[in-house]
C-alpha cells in the first residue's frame, strides 16, 4: 500500500496538482482575507456596490475574450514539446495580436458606454464610472497572461506557482491599504489597478529574462515584427469555440449577482456575494484539478477512449466525492464563522449558504467536463447545452422572483439549473464515450 503511494505521487501529473494546489490553498486563503475586511470595512451596501462593478466588468470580459489563452495555451504546449520554434512564435504573435484586437473592437467600446450600461441594468451610473478603472485593468494585463500561459506550457509550475501566489498577495494588500488609509470603495478600484501595473513591469522583465535562458522562445521584438505576417484565421476557430463554451459557464455564474443587482437591493448583493464565496471555497480548492485535465485527458485519449472513461469517471467521482465531503463541515460552521469574520451584520448570509450548499456539492461532479469535452472535440455540443442553461435559468429566475423574495429565487433558480444540467452532461458524456467504444 506505501510502495503504491509513493508510485502515485511520483507521477508528474500528481505532482503538478500538488504544487497548484499548494498554491491555491494560498489563494483561497487571501482571498478569504481580504474578502472579511472589505466587506466589514465598506458594509453590506457599499459591498454589494463592489459587487455589481466586478459583475459588470466579468461581464464585459465574457465579449472580450474571444479563445486567445485556450488555444495558445493548447498549441503552445503542443509545439514547445516538438521544439517548433517558429510556431512556437506565431502563436504567441497570435495571442498578442488577437487579445489587442479584442480590446480595440469590444473593450473600449465597454469603456466608452460603461456608465450608460450600468445606468440601465442597476440604475446607477457611477457603478460603470468605476468599472472602467478595472477594465483598463485588465487591458493591462496582457503581458501577465502571456507570462503564465507560457510558464504553464513550459511546465514551469513551481515558478507558475510563485508567480500567481504573489500576484494575489499584492492584489489582496493594496486594494485593503487603500481603503485604510481613507479612500473608501474608490480607494479599493485604484488599488487593482496599481497592483496589475506592478505585475505588467514585472512580466516584461520576467518574460525577457526567461527568453534569453530559452532559445524556443521568441523576444517581444520578435513578437512584434512577427504581427503582421500572422494569419489568425489559422488560430481563431480553435480557440474562439473553446472561448464560446467558457464564456457561457462564466455567464451562469454571473447571472445570479446580475439578477441580483436588477431585482434586489444593493445589500442583498452584499449577502449573497458573502454566502457565495464561503461555500465556494470548496469548489476553488478542486479548480487545479481541471486545469491540469485539459492536458491529462488529450494524453488519456492517445491510449484509447476505454482509458479516457476510465480517468474521466474517476476525477469526477473522487472531485465530487471530496466537493461533498468539504461541504459538510463548511454548512455546520456556517453560523459561527460568517457571524465571527464578517459580523452581524451579514447575519442573513448565513441562511443563504444552506440553499447554496446543495450547488457547491454538486459542482465537484463536474470539475472535468470542460476538459471532456475539448478532448472528445465535442465542444458544439457543450455550448448547445450551456445555452440551454442560460435561457432556463433566464426564465426560471422570473417566474421564481414573482413567488419568493429575490435572493431565494435567483439561488433557487441556481440550484435547480445545475441539477438539470449536470445529468444533462453526464448522460452525453455516456453517449458520447459508448459510441466510440464500437469504433
Amino acid at each position: 500500500m506505501i510502495s503504491k503511494f509513493k508510485d502515485f505521487i511520483k507521477i508528474s501529473f500528481v505532482q503538478d496538482v500538488g504544487i497548484l494546489q499548494v498554491g491555491k490553498f494560498l489563494s483561497i486563503f487571501l482571498g478569504a482575507v481580504s474578502s472579511i475586511i472589505l466587506a466589514r470595512l465598506l458594509q453590506p451596501e457599499l459591498y454589494g456596490i463592489y459587487g455589481l462593478i466586478f459583475a459588470f466588468v466579468a461581464l464585459v470580459g465574457i465579449f472580450i475574450d474571444w479563445g486567445a489563452s485556450y488555444a495558445s495555451l493548447t498549441l503552445l504546449a503542443e509545439n514547445y514539446t516538438k521544439k517548433n520554434k517558429q510556431e512556437i512564435k506565431n502563436v504567441l504573435t497570435y495571442f498578442i495580436k488577437i487579445t489587442f484586437l479584442a480590446i480595440l473592437v469590444v473593450g473600449v467600446l465597454g469603456l466608452i458606454l460603461a456608465p450608460l450600461l450600468t445606468e440601465l441594468l442597476y440604475e446607477n451610473s457611477r457603478i460603470g464610472s468605476l468599472a472602467r478603472i478595472i477594465l483598463i485593468s485588465t487591458f493591462l494585463g496582457v503581458v501577465y497572461n502571456l507570462l503564465v500561459i507560457v510558464l504553464q506550457a513550459i511546465r514551469k509550475i513551481k515558478r507558475l506557482t510563485i508567480l500567481e501566489s504573489s500576484e494575489k498577495i499584492i492584489h489582496s494588500l493594496l486594494p485593503v491599504a487603500f481603503i485604510l488609509i481613507g479612500w473608501g470603495l474608490v480607494g479599493v478600484i485604484w488599488g487593482h489597478l496599481v497592483s496589475i501595473l506592478i505585475f505588467l513591469i514585472y512580466s516584461v522583465f520576467a518574460y525577457s529574462s526567461l527568453v534569453k535562458k530559452d532559445s524556443l522562445l521568441p523576444s517581444f521584438k520578435q513578437i512584434f515584427y512577427n504581427l503582421r505576417k500572422i494569419k489568425i484565421r489559422k488560430y481563431f476557430n480553435f480557440g474562439f469555440s473553446i472561448a464560446l463554451d467558457k464564456n457561457l459557464g462564466r455567464l451562469v455564474s454571473l447571472m445570479p449577482i446580475i439578477f441580483l443587482g436588477i431585482f434586489a437591493l444593493p445589500q442583498e448583493v452584499g449577502y449573497f456575494k458573502i454566502a457565495f464565496a464561503y461555500i465556494s471555497i470548496p469548489i476553488m480548492i478542486l479548480s487545479p484539478i481541471s486545469r491540469l485535465l485539459s492536458v491529462q485527458l488529450p494524453k488519456s485519449k492517445t491510449l484509447g477512449f476505454k482509458i479516457l472513461k476510465e480517468h474521466f469517471y474517476k476525477t469526477a467521482f473522487y472531485s465530487g466525492l471530496v466537493s461533498v465531503l468539504l461541504v459538510i463541515p463548511f454548512l455546520i460552521l456556517a453560523p459561527y464563522l460568517i457571524k465571527f469574520f464578517y459580523g452581524q451584520e451579514y447575519i442573513e448570509s448565513i441562511r443563504l449558504v444552506y440553499y447554496l450548499a446543495i450547488f457547491a456539492a454538486l459542482s465537484g461532479f463536474g470539475v472535468g467536463l470542460a476538459p471532456f469535452y475539448r478532448t472528445a472535440d465535442k465542444m458544439k455540443t457543450s455550448i448547445i447545452i450551456n445555452i440551454f442553461q442560460v435561457i432556463l435559468m433566464t426564465v426560471l429566475t422570473i417566474i421564481l422572483v414573482k413567488i419568493f423574495s429575490s435572493l431565494i429565487a435567483v439561488i433557487l433558480a441556481l440550484i435547480i439549473t445545475t441539477t438539470i444540467f449536470l445529468l444533462l452532461h453526464f448522460g452525453v458524456v455516456a453517449n458520447i464515450l459508448r459510441k466510440n467504444s464500437y469504433e
